[in-house]
């Protein structure tokens, strides 16, 4: 992947941490009701996604179908 494409993905998944963050807030402050907590375990597996997938490489750790050890 090319350093400007490496980037904007980057800064993408800065900004959807960002909001999911600010998400968070929202629904801690707001008082949502019985749903609140429901509401905090969505976003925070969503955060969490991110995290593996980005800053982790979890997609890259299972071994490809073409790949060679048989």
């Amino acid at each position: 992947m090319e350093q400007a494409a490496q980037l904007s993905l980057g800064a993408r998944v800065l900004i959807g941490l960002a909001v999911l963050t600010g998400a968070e807030f929202w629904v801690a402050v707001s008082g949502v009701g019985g749903a609140s907590f429901v509401l905090l375990a969505l976003i925070a597996l969503a955060k969490a996604a991110l995290i593996l997938e980005y800053f982790m490489h979890v997609g890259k750790l299972s071994p490809s179908e073409s790949g060679g050890d048989g």
